[in-house]
C-alpha cells in the first residue's frame, strides 16, 4: 500500500500537456495525373507545435527511408503557429511501378510534437506526442469504373460450404464498408468495426445472420470524403 500511495502522489504532482494539430479530412486521394496534393493542417490550441510528417506503406512502426515510397513531402518538418494552419504538399516521384489497374494504399502520418511550456520548466510533467495516421490512396487515371459506381458494386453471397456470407469487392478501388444489414440483423454497425476491402478481394462475415424473409442487403460504404453512403443490393 505504501508504494501505491507514493505512485499516486507522484502522479498528482504532474501536469499533463498536449498539442492540438489536426488534419482536414479522414483520407487522401492522389490522382495519378496530379503534380501534387495538398494536406491541410490546423492548430486549434494556444501554443505552437512542431509537426513531423511522413508516408509509409503499411508498417506503422517504421519510418521509411528515402525512395521506399514514391512520394516526398514538402515540408516534412514544420512549425504550426497557434490558431493557424499549414499546408503539406505530397509530391510524386516515380509512380510507374505502381499497379495501373487498381488503387494502391499508403498511409500519411503526422506526429504532433508539443513545445516545452516555460511555466512547467521546474515541475514534473508529462508531455504527449500525438500521432495521426490516415489512408492515402494512389488512384490510376484509367480505372475501369467511376468511384461512385464502385461504391454501389459490393456483392454478397451465401456460401453453403462455410455457411457464411461472403462480401466481395469486384472493383479496382479500396472500399471501406461501415455497416451491413439484413432485416434487423447487423454484421457490424460502426466505423470502429469497419471492413476495408482491397481491390478484387473478398472477406467472410462469419457471424452475420441473414433475414430469412428478405434477400435485400443494406450496406454503408465510405466515399472519397469519408462520408458513409447507403446502398442496397440482393444476396446472391
Amino acid at each position: 500500500m505504501r508504494y501505491l500511495k507514493t505512485a499516486v502522489f507522484i502522479c498528482s504532482m504532474m501536469s499533463f500537456a498536449h498539442a492540438g494539430v489536426s488534419i482536414d479530412g479522414t483520407r487522401i486521394i492522389f490522382p495519378a495525373k496530379s503534380k501534387s496534393v495538398n494536406v491541410q493542417l490546423r492548430n486549434a490550441y494556444d501554443s505552437p507545435a512542431l509537426v513531423q510528417a511522413w508516408i509509409d506503406t503499411g508498417d506503422a512502426e517504421k519510418i521509411p527511408k528515402a525512395n521506399e515510397v514514391p512520394f516526398v513531402l514538402n515540408p516534412s518538418l514544420t512549425r504550426v503557429e497557434p490558431k493557424k494552419g499549414q499546408i503539406i504538399r505530397i509530391i510524386p516521384l516515380d509512380t510507374s511501378k505502381l499497379p495501373q489497374d487498381r488503387e494502391t494504399i499508403f498511409w500519411f502520418n503526422m506526429m504532433d510534437i508539443p513545445p516545452e511550456d516555460p511555466s512547467l520548466k521546474d515541475k514534473n510533467h508529462l508531455s504527449f506526442t500525438v500521432r495521426t495516421r490516415i489512408k492515402l490512396f494512389y488512384r490510376p487515371s484509367q480505372l475501369a469504373m467511376a468511384p461512385v459506381l464502385a461504391q454501389q458494386s459490393v456483392q454478397f453471397k451465401y456460401d453453403q460450404a462455410t455457411q457464411a456470407v461472403q462480401m466481395n469487392n469486384p472493383t479496382p478501388y479500396y472500399l471501406t464498408v461501415v455497416q451491413v444489414e439484413s432485416g434487423k440483423n447487423q454484421a457490424f454497425s460502426s466505423a470502429e468495426n469497419a471492413v476495408m476491402l482491397a481491390p478484387f478481394s473478398s472477406t467472410s462475415l462469419k457471424d452475420f445472420k441473414l433475414d430469412a424473409s428478405s434477400k435485400k442487403i443494406i450496406y454503408e460504404v465510405l466515399n472519397d470524403l469519408g462520408t458513409a453512403q447507403t446502398q442496397e443490393t440482393i444476396i446472391q
